[in-house]
């Protein structure tokens, strides 16, 4: 017959991915030829004084994308063209309880010809520590190639997330700053208040967006607005007159090229570099 157990001497060391256990003396008795004889079993894992770490091996949850903001919207958010000519992806970061330590990202192709996506291939890290940003900028992708992303968290104890959900892009040909007028810290808004550029690639866009910013990127405006002609190479937008600008003041301004939409969101686009004017009294 076995004794109550006599000494529980079991507890827990509360630690993110390490439990310490220091298990009890269990102390059994039998019964043999009509005389207790006392048999004493110490299993001991951990001394007292020390304890056993075992790392939780579970996986952090699955990284999820920030949600595309609509595209008159600024500061602009989610997967989007970049003005360095590149992707911008954006997820959220995961819970600080789960001690993510990297973000790794995959990246694969779309074949046009074979309707096909091809495999996802490894294509950056994210190291937390040195870089606490939930962003990156994808300045390999090609103009024209439509590419599909992946997203994975890694812990501090080396367990790796499942996939996030899956999100594409593709970059259309970006306008130049030196096909953008006016141009230059010195180069005043003409009267009408007129702003001028060179894109020779209308066919493959379906809209535009204007946005200004004063010197200091402080925001002015942002209109979108349909091309006056897709033929033709030379587009211009008017500033409007309920815009108030500020006399000597430089501004910068930028233009957008959306594409592709799906569910009122681009999955096509670029962004130009930014333009530079004067404001003057006029």
């Amino acid at each position: 017959m076995k004794s109550p157990l006599l000494n529980s001497g079991a507890f827990f060391k509360n630690r993110k991915h390490t439990i310490s256990y220091r298990l009890p003396l269990y102390l059994f008795t039998d019964v043999c030829g009509g005389s207790w004889i006392q048999i004493v079993f110490v299993t001991t894992f951990c001394l007292y004084a020390c304890g056993l770490d075992v790392e939780d091996s579970s996986p952090p949850s699955s990284p999820k994308w920030v949600h595309k903001s609509i595209p008159a919207a600024w500061p602009e958010h989610g997967v989007d063209a970049h003005e360095s000519q590149g992707i911008h992806l954006e997820w959220e970061p995961n819970s600080p309880d789960e001690e993510i330590i990297e973000y790794l990202i995959y990246r694969s192709t779309y074949f046009d010809v074979s309707d096909s996506i091809g495999d996802f291939e490894f294509l950056a890290i994210r190291i937390t520590a040195s870089d606490p940003s939930s962003e990156y900028i994808d300045q390999s992708a090609v103009t024209g190639a439509k590419y599909h992303f992946k997203i994975k968290a890694r812990d501090s104890g080396g367990n790796t997330s499942e996939f996030s959900a899956e999100l594409f892009y593709t970059l259309l040909p970006q306008i130049t700053s030196a096909a953008m007028w006016p141009n230059g810290l010195k180069s005043p808004l003409p009267v009408d208040r007129g702003l001028s550029w060179v894109y020779q690639y209308s066919v493959a866009m379906e809209d535009y967006c204007i946005t200004i910013l004063d010197i200091e990127d402080t925001f002015v405006w942002r209109s979108m607005f349909s091309p006056s002609n897709y033929t033709g190479n030379n587009q211009s937008w008017t500033i409007p007159v309920e815009v108030i600008l500020n006399t000597d003041r430089i501004y910068k301004w930028r233009v957008d090229m959306g594409a592709q939409y799906v569910d009122g969101m681009e999955t096509a686009g670029s962004e130009s570099a930014w333009a530079t004017f004067l404001y003057t009294s006029q």
